[in-house]
């Protein structure tokens, strides 16, 4: 990974975290109905933090993404 990749990855990540900040305060603002939107956030954010942790943790996918022609 070079340093210009670096870069971009930072600024996504920069982002992201801005985007997500804005939506949550929304979220909050909005509070009765609002609470049934955080629910499906955190929800939604658990799967993603559950599906990264197993394809990082996952060999034989690591296998097949080095071996394994397209």
């Amino acid at each position: 990974m070079d340093s210009y990749e670096k870069i971009g990855y930072l600024c996504l990540g920069i982002v992201a975290v801005i985007y997500i900040g804005a939506m949550l305060f929304g979220v909050i603002a909005a509070f009765p109905y609002g609470i049934i939107i955080l629910i499906a956030l955190l929800g939604v954010g658990s799967l993603l933090v559950k599906v990264i942790k197993e394809r990082l943790a996952s060999k034989e996918d690591d296998y097949y993404s080095k071996n394994v022609e397209k």
